[in-house]
């Protein structure tokens, strides 16, 4: 039998994988059978008790013809969970302070100071973050980076915009490395999404209607608590936090995800501004105040709609080569540079070679009669074409 053991129960650690731990520390070198063989368990269980271990850092895996597991220094592993647990009760404990502050100022009654709720486990906010937006009735915000607790895809999303619930989101580049993203999000953006993209963001959040919201509490792999916020002051500063960075993001154009075959030349306003970029601060600033790219998709109306970030002026149109002298193609190249992709992502996306894409990448260099990446960028969003 393995070693009883409970005391690693306070970071997140089993009495049962602290058991495996003592028996892999123990032994270096040790084999899953032969923990089977002291256990009196299943593999498939000591195997899953080893794999917990492992992302915990508490273990690591010696690769030959027969696997064998060696413990971590303990010492070290174990600081780096309190190190990780203390900070999440840190930011528990300041949002506990903020919302608290919140409750006494509009008043004593839980329904009136909004209610903060932790959730344990990928899990649980998966199935938050489902519920809310099914009880979607106007509009969801969305901070959109790894990781995720549920897969990329959102089938929720395109039967809700139908519907009339408007989608919101910012993705930073990352949320495209995968194959198939930028068409998922054209899928979306053709069913009515707003979506634009920043550099980075500082946590990943859904908001529904602006009175709940759900966020997990740490970045870091895998996402083991979360906290649903309803009806209180935080959800009103995240909101306000939102729109600050929907103002700064780069909007994602839905006719550049047209089929090929039915793309159009842009009609531009003579009358819109054209977005003031600055040769050192990057293309990634639209004019404040703009809408999302595909506002009034649905036949909503929410306000007078602004101008669109990086409408074509008469003084940018004089910049050739206009927006319909390049294909559809090149123009979501330059989509993806402006975005923030790198090489191996973009050409994942555009199902090309990363030496085909360097080709491509250098002819529209020479289109845009620009000598780097970031002066393509910019041109492209100064004249439009992005």
């Amino acid at each position: 039998m393995l070693e009883e053991g409970r005391a690693l129960e306070v970071v997140g650690i089993s009495a049962f994988d602290e058991r495996v731990y003592r028996g892999v520390l123990a032994s270096p070198g040790i084999t899953v059978q032969e923990l089977v063989r002291r256990s009196g368990e299943s593999a498939g269980r000591i195997q899953s008790s080893l794999s917990r271990l492992r992302a915990k850092g508490m273990v690591s895996r010696l690769w030959g013809r027969s696997p064998r597991w060696t413990a971590t220094n303990p010492g070290a592993a174990i600081r780096s969970l309190v190190r990780g647990m203390q900070g999440e009760l840190d930011r528990l404990t300041d949002t506990a302070d903020e919302l608290e502050a919140a409750f006494r100022t509009v008043g004593q009654g839980p329904d009136e100071g909004g209610q903060l709720e932790v959730l344990a486990g990928p899990e649980e906010q998966a199935r938050w973050y489902v519920r809310l937006q099914q009880e979607a009735k106007e509009e969801v915000l969305t901070f959109d980076r790894p990781p995720y607790v549920l897969d990329y895809h959102n089938p929720l999303q395109t039967g809700l915009l139908r519907s009339g619930v408007r989608y919101r989101t910012i993705y930073v580049p990352e949320a495209f490395d995968h194959t198939g993203a930028l068409d998922e999000v054209g899928s979306l953006i053709k069913a009515g999404e707003e979506a634009r993209v920043l550099p980075e963001l500082p946590f990943k959040m859904a908001i529904v209607d602006r009175w709940r919201a759900v966020m997990p509490l740490q970045m870091d792999p895998p996402l083991t608590r979360g906290v649903l916020i309803t009806g209180s002051t935080m959800v009103m500063a995240l909101v306000e936090l939102f729109e600050r960075m929907w103002r700064e993001a780069l909007p994602v154009r839905p006719e550049l995800w047209q089929e090929l075959g039915d793309s159009r030349p842009e009609t531009t306003d003579p009358g819109s501004p054209v977005a003031d970029l600055d040769p050192e601060a990057g293309p990634l600033s639209p004019a404040e105040g703009t809408p999302g790219p595909a506002q009034g998709a649905l036949g909503r109306t929410a306000g007078a709609p602004g101008p669109a970030a990086g409408t074509l002026s008469p003084a940018a149109g004089a910049l050739s080569p206009a927006a319909g002298a390049l294909s559809l193609e090149d123009r979501r190249l330059l989509a993806l540079l402006a975005a923030g992709l790198k090489d191996d992502a973009i050409a994942r996306q555009l199902g090309t070679s990363p030496r085909t894409l360097r080709r491509r990448l250098r002819h529209l260099l020479d289109e845009l009669n620009a000598e780097t990446r970031f002066q393509a960028g910019a041109q492209a969003s100064r004249r439009g074409l992005v």
